[in-house]
């Protein structure tokens, strides 16, 4: 499974979700963090990535656990993947 860390009026997270086809993508779960969530919230500190998400979002972690910042790199590895 991948993960992909957003949060509410976060223009990056928008525009990867909107330059992505996640239909496409059973296996990503889009998780958006805030205090709604605790079970986004709980993944993100499983995969160490809580300080991370406080300067950075999105964030992505691959099945391989691979950590992905930035919205173009997110938006690229997951566009190679609907391809």
């Amino acid at each position: 499974m991948t993960y992909l860390f957003t949060k509410q009026g976060c223009g990056k997270c928008d525009w990867v979700k909107s330059k992505v086809n996640l239909d496409k993508l059973p296996d990503v779960s889009v998780m958006t963090l805030d205090e709604d969530n605790p079970e986004a919230l709980a993944m993100l500190a499983y995969f160490g990535c809580v300080s991370l998400s406080e300067k950075k979002l999105p964030i992505l972690v691959s099945g391989q656990g691979e950590v992905i910042t930035g919205a173009i790199p997110i938006a690229n590895f997951l566009s190679e993947r609907c391809e």
